[in-house]
């Protein structure tokens, strides 16, 4: 773990926070600005399994009955593996970013190892429902669980983000001022 703690303090850290943080946010805007957008055009705008933060097996059907054949490959053939990378991605970005922010690595880091082992898993349902020649009832459900366990987890992953950063921003100002006090008391 410490050697974790390590590179992730390390210069090397700080390129693979900012590496995998610029490939999630390319993967994140190619999804939503292009791909789910070209499947959802061929649903009459009935949202993609995992767009939605739950669904029922009613809203399941009607999106496979309306998928086209060209949705549906975009799906599977675009879609879905780029979206099988993107937890990676987002793993490092918030596991080192997490780690730099709280200069150790501790239970903080398995909310991100959480979220992308649940992304994987929903993907996982979703591919299993595309290739379906029927949907299966209990998969729907547990798959829309999924969905919805990964949902909270991505807006508790990025408040824990938020509240980690405002946090060491706070703490910074007020060491710094502390530390130029002391610096000019000890020039007097």
């Amino acid at each position: 773990m410490k050697k974790l703690q390590a590179f992730i303090l390390s210069r090397r850290g700080m390129i693979l926070l900012i590496v995998s943080g610029v490939l999630t946010a390319a993967i994140c805007l190619l999804m939503n600005a292009v791909l789910i957008p070209a499947i959802e055009r061929t649903t009459q705008g009935v949202r993609c399994f995992d767009m939605n933060f739950a669904y029922d097996y009613e809203t399941a059907q009607r999106f496979s009955e309306l998928l086209s054949a060209e949705g549906k490959t975009v799906y599977l053939t675009r879609q879905l593996p780029l979206d099988f990378v993107y937890p990676m991605c987002y793993f490092c970005f918030f596991s080192c970013a997490v780690v730099r922010l709280r200069r150790k690595p501790d239970g903080f880091v398995l909310l991100p190892l959480l979220l992308a082992i649940t992304d994987v898993t929903e993907n996982v349902c979703i591919e299993i429902m595309l290739r379906a020649e029927t949907l299966s009832r209990p998969l729907v459900f547990f798959a829309g669980c999924v969905t919805t366990t990964k949902t909270v987890l991505m807006y508790v992953c990025f408040l824990m983000l938020a509240v980690l950063l405002i946090r060491r921003l706070y703490l910074k100002s007020k060491v710094l001022p502390a530390a130029r006090a002391g610096q000019d008391a000890a020039g007097r």
